[in-house]
């Protein structure tokens, strides 16, 4: 009976984190405030510097308020770290049918826990589409300038499938440096 009461509790334990990682990540100041910072600090997760914050906000997708999707994946990754870790532990002690029911729900929670609260803010934090009237009027706006960076002119543009962030062409394809995801 003491699984069923441990399971229980850590399944409560990252539902209650997933919902105040998008709760607070999604309605705090655009970059963070000290309410995520705090969040940030409750799993050990160290925010990026200030100058850092505001590139993510300046070059990384479009947002109108929120935590900067990097850190919200770090701060998911790390209760995610944490379950995993406790959910192996009673995996090895469970003695009945029920209580591993118990501990295969939690896992397969833990399975796309990291992508799908991560997507959840994106869609929480990133403002609605613009419409095909203003679609042309907007895009020279919006659509980052490299030259300043010293790249070639005509250069092709990416975007972050996950969070639509404008990438270079010419980078190495990986993990997006504003949200985590992976670009495919």
């Amino acid at each position: 009976m003491a699984i069923e009461e441990h399971a229980r509790g850590l399944a409560a334990w990252v539902d209650h984190w997933a919902t105040q990682v998008l709760e607070v990540g999604s309605t705090c100041a655009l970059g963070g405030d000290a309410a995520w910072d705090a969040i940030l600090r409750e799993h050990g997760v160290t925010p990026l510097p200030p100058a850092e914050r505001q590139r993510h906000i300046q070059e990384g997708a479009r947002r109108t308020k929120g935590a900067l999707p990097i850190e919200v994946r770090w701060v998911i990754e790390a209760v995610y770290k944490r379950a995993r870790e406790a959910a192996r532990a009673m995996d090895l002690r469970v003695d009945t049918p029920a209580e591993q029911q118990l501990i295969d729900g939690i896992e397969k929670r833990l399975v796309n826990l990291v992508d799908e609260t991560t997507r959840e803010h994106l869609q929480r934090v990133t403002p609605p589409a613009n419409t095909t009237a203003s679609i042309f009027a907007n895009a020279r706006a919006t659509t980052p300038n490299y030259s300043a960076l010293g790249a070639a002119a005509g250069m092709s543009q990416m975007k972050c499938k996950s969070c639509g962030a404008p990438r270079k062409s010419t980078e190495e394809i990986g993990a997006c440096g504003y949200c985590g995801g992976p670009i495919v």
